[in-house]
């Protein structure tokens, strides 16, 4: 049984994880930028540190250390951000996928709107859902608008908005399956 619950600690975690690895790749770049640099600066530093008196330190061998384990993080945030996306996809695509809605709907300004129980927010659902699909949050898929707070179906008959979520869905999760493949 897949739920929305589930969905949303692994959304969390991979916009968590994609956060580490975009600092890591940022801190690897700096390494990278340092190790470039002390082949050219090496010369006049230790001319200099010799020159006053000092020792010279050559931080090379620190540096590639630091970037062999930079590279090994690096690799290990990408596998789990690939894990957990291909998780969420199977997960949302399960035709055992539950979406705690509220089951009595408001119908206001000729819109049916459901909302999640408990006023519960799905932000992270929303946020890798609208990045795998390629769309803006929130999502429009065939008159209906999911938020991180509501479900909002654009015509005032509930049987008829129900109909349309279930479209809808099935729609979402059959360009899910396509992007798992």
């Amino acid at each position: 049984m897949s739920d929305f619950a589930f969905l949303e600690q692994v959304a969390a975690r991979i916009r968590e994880n994609r956060t580490q690895l975009k600092d890591t790749e940022d801190e690897l770049a700096t390494v990278n930028f340092r190790i470039h640099e002390i082949p050219l600066k090496s010369p006049t530093e230790s001319t200099f540190a010799k020159m006053i008196g000092q020792d010279y330190y050559d931080a090379s061998t620190d540096l590639e250390k630091a970037k062999e384990k930079l590279i090994t993080q690096k690799e290990d945030l990408s596998t789990k951000v690939k894990e957990d996306i291909a998780l969420f996809i199977t997960e949302f695509t399960s035709p055992e996928l539950i979406i705690p809605l509220e089951p009595n709907p408001k119908i206001a300004e000729g819109n049916t709107v459901f909302h999640y129980k408990n006023n519960t927010t799905f932000s992270n659902i929303l946020a890798i859902l609208s990045e795998l699909l390629g769309l803006s949050p929130p999502i429009l898929v065939k008159d209906v608008m999911f938020s991180a707070s509501s479900i909002t179906i654009k015509v005032a008959d509930e049987y008829e908005a129900k109909q349309k979520f279930l479209s809808s869905i099935s729609e979402v999760q059959k360009t899910l399956s396509i992007k798992r493949k």
